[in-house]
């Protein structure tokens, strides 16, 4: 594993924890915008490295996530109801992604087509029941 892989695993793990911490904080503040910003910052972190390092999967996943949080950012949505357990749902999925690059540098055969289908949903401000 190149040098610059290995720094972008440890870096990314470093932010999820701080990212499980921000979530737990707007759970309970869901318009604290400092952390919102952090979040935010986080998320196009992964988004633009992903990029980077040709790891489309994951740069998929965090660009719809990274939308999302634009728009709560922005005041346009509240940090409610779906969306906590959604955004909760993708910090899994990059602990899961980065494990298997770190195991076998690939992203996996994972399909997360439903998570970015629920994020973008989100997203436009819909449920995820509804049609």
């Amino acid at each position: 594993m190149n040098e610059v892989v290995r720094e972008f695993l440890l870096e990314t793990n470093e932010n999820l924890a701080q990212l499980d911490l921000d979530l737990v904080t707007l759970e309970k503040s869901p318009t604290e915008r400092e952390t919102l910003a952090r979040v935010f910052r986080s998320l196009h972190t992964v988004k633009g490295t992903a990029g980077f390092l040709g790891l489309p999967k994951l740069q998929a996943v965090a660009h719809a996530a990274e939308n999302l949080l634009s728009r709560l950012r922005g005041g346009e949505l509240a940090f409610q109801g779906e969306i906590p357990t959604v955004v909760l749902t993708v910090v899994d999925v990059i602990r899961q992604m980065l494990a298997s690059i770190e195991a076998s540098e690939t992203e996996g055969t994972g399909d997360y087509s439903e998570l970015i289908h629920a994020l973008e949903r989100l997203t436009a401000g819909q449920g995820l029941t509804e049609n």
